[in-house]
């Protein structure tokens, strides 16, 4: 969260894991596979500040997104499944087992 979002890790108490992905990519030109699970935080939307993310250079914008907004889209948003998985929460909980996203 550090890392992206500018939050500080040891303030934010994580809940169930909901879903997880990963993908394969190039880093120094050598071939990675990156793991990302995904967790249920709830965090005051001051919280988040990009200024404070360690690694700002990949981060584009950043804003809360309305539900009924972020389901019809038409950008790209990461990961892949975003909008289902949070309606699929919203409506009956964390799953079982956590989610397989796409790229």
């Amino acid at each position: 969260m550090g890392e992206e979002l500018g939050i500080d890790e040891k303030e934010v108490e994580l809940g169930d894991q909901l879903a997880e992905r990963s993908k394969d990519h190039l880093v120094g030109g050598r071939e990675v596979r990156q793991v990302e699970k995904y967790f249920l935080a709830r965090i005051p939307a001051a919280a988040v500040d990009p200024a404070r993310a360690s690694q700002p250079d990949n981060i584009r914008e950043h804003r809360w997104w309305p539900l009924a907004e972020l389901n019809t889209t038409a950008d790209t948003v990461y990961p892949l499944g975003l909008a289902d998985l949070v309606t699929g929460v919203l409506e009956h909980g964390a799953p079982v087992r956590p989610v397989v996203l796409a790229g």
